[in-house]
């Protein structure tokens, strides 16, 4: 089995052959990009894990059944995030209150928000404290957000397209777009005080 097979042929090989190899590759490439969507939607770190472990278990069972398709227009990443999104809500959205702040990275701040464009200058490891009350704004930012944009949010920071975001969540395109300008928009004035600190911080320096 190569790098190159794809994720469906991966998928059927599993199904079909109990190829528990080809399962591991496909749990591989994915499982990564899954933790990070659940953790900004749930804004629960243990939460995601277990929400992790459940969406996993369901493809397993969907592989035990033989009912995954391939569809022409979807990605298996995209099928994957949308069983993780229905349990996400159906399961934990109910239970947890927000309790904790989940570390971001810089990428992931810079993706959100905008952030430095090329051959523009990266801020100093400024102040760690400074990044890390961004970091730590923008994780409270993001969990303040009501739950259709929050999730527009996590799939649109998880790389996946408007088109598919209005598959998994069952709303039309351009209500997509509308809640990521929205979601958006808060986060930028959610962040708008400290992000003026650093820029005036770097032209100071």
């Amino acid at each position: 089995m190569g790098e190159a097979d794809g994720d469906d042929e991966l998928m059927f090989r599993f199904q079909r052959d109990h190829d528990y190899t080809a399962f591991e590759e496909l749990f591989g490439r994915h499982k990564d990009v899954l933790l990070r969507f659940l953790a900004r939607l749930l804004g629960d770190i243990a939460a995601a894990h277990d929400a992790s472990q459940q969406t996993w278990l369901k493809v397993i069972e969907v592989a035990g059944r033989r009912d995954y398709l391939a569809q022409p227009d979807a990605r298996f990443r995209t099928w994957l995030l949308t069983l993780a999104r229905n349990h996400a809500i159906d399961e934990y959205q109910r239970k947890f209150a927000v309790t904790r702040t989940i570390a971001l990275t810089d990428e992931i701040r810079e993706s959100s928000l905008n952030g430095p464009t090329a051959g523009q200058q990266s801020p100093d490891p400024l102040d760690d404290t400074h990044r890390l009350q961004i970091a730590e704004r923008l994780s409270e930012a993001i969990r303040n957000l009501p739950l259709e944009q929050r999730e527009v949010i996590a799939l649109w920071i998880a790389e996946v397209e408007p088109a598919a975001i209005a598959e998994i969540t069952g709303a039309p395109r351009d209500t997509v777009l509308s809640r990521k300008k929205y979601a958006l928009a808060k986060l930028r004035s959610a962040l708008s005080d400290l992000l003026l600190e650093g820029d005036h911080v770097r032209r100071s320096s």
